[in-house]
């Protein structure tokens, strides 16, 4: 399968390399030197075979292939899934099927703030359960994801299925860390405690809307003063302090990897105002978001 999207409103002509596939049967999987597949299990489950390994996959959970593998679908129960079928190099021109297995690939990634992509390229696993807490986001990213390959409102509609994608990629590279400990794949990996976890992982589903102190603290079931300590000792900040950090992670991933407007950005991150976006932003990372974007694709073409 070479995953495509046509454009057919804005940039007629132009292909997209990635497709979703809803409500997908998972047969005929022929992706073997053409493309990645995250298949989203939601309920049910399916076995698969991979040259003389067979394993099952339980949802709700991830399955990662990558263009290396030639899967198969043996059988499947109940099975509710949404597939997103992608090239790399739709994350970033940079990202290539070559690139993502070299040897120093892991530390070019970390250089330049990019996806690292080991749940596809891990061989000793194909299966990431997804969180109970993470289930309705990741479902509302595949569709936002679909709708915006599909309806092609304006011309940003490919920045704006990417950064959907890329959402729902810190959410796969969310739990590959719950599950690899020594993978750096952000707070909730680094505390044991269940309530810091719970409002942390609150926190990183909710960040795009009105988050309060007292919603978080609700999901963290503590009270303010004890759920405040806990932030400070284990992450060096409170739980709005860690709010502004989270929304300003992901609003660094838009600005480095999407031609989004800032004022879209600035919306998606949960800021009421581009004005306010952009003092925050340049308050905490030294310059502000315009700036940034540039000095990041500049420091990109360098490299490569």
């Amino acid at each position: 399968m070479k995953p495509q999207t046509f454009a057919q409103r804005h940039d007629i002509g132009r292909i997209v390399p990635i497709q979703c596939v809803k409500g997908d049967a998972l047969k005929d999987l022929e992706i073997k030197d053409s493309c990645l597949l995250l298949a989203i299990i939601y309920e049910g489950s399916a076995r698969f075979q991979v040259g003389d390994v067979s394993f099952d996959a339980v949802g709700p959970c991830f399955v990662c292939f990558d263009e290396t593998t030639s899967p198969h679908l043996v059988e499947k129960s109940g099975l509710r899934c949404d597939s997103v079928y992608f090239v790399p190099t739709f994350l970033n021109v940079n990202i290539t099927f070559e690139r993502i297995h070299r040897w120093d690939y892991k530390e070019i990634a970390l250089t330049h703030d990019m996806f690292l992509l080991k749940p596809f390229t891990d061989k000793d696993r194909y299966v990431f359960p997804i969180f109970i807490e993470h289930i309705d986001n990741v479902e509302r990213l595949f569709s936002q994801l679909e709708g915006e390959l599909k309806n092609q409102t304006d011309w940003y509609w490919s920045c704006r299925s990417r950064s959907y994608f890329m959402e729902m990629m810190l959410v796969l590279e969310r739990n590959y860390g719950l599950i690899e400990p020594n993978e750096p794949h952000g707070a909730a990996n680094k505390t044991l405690n269940p309530h810091l976890k719970n409002a942390i992982v609150y926190i990183e589903n909710n960040y795009q809307n009105a988050v309060t102190l007292e919603s978080i603290v609700r999901a963290a079931s503590l009270n303010h003063s004890t759920l405040t300590a806990l932030f400070k000792e284990e992450l060096g900040m409170t739980p709005i302090e860690y709010l502004w950090h989270h929304r300003l992670v992901v609003a660094k991933k838009f600005l480095e990897f999407t031609n989004l407007p800032i004022k879209d950005v600035a919306a998606r991150c949960g800021f009421k105002t581009t004005q306010h976006f952009s003092r925050k932003f340049e308050e905490t990372v030294g310059a502000n978001p315009s700036v940034f974007r540039s000095a990041a694709v500049a420091s990109r073409k360098k490299a490569f």
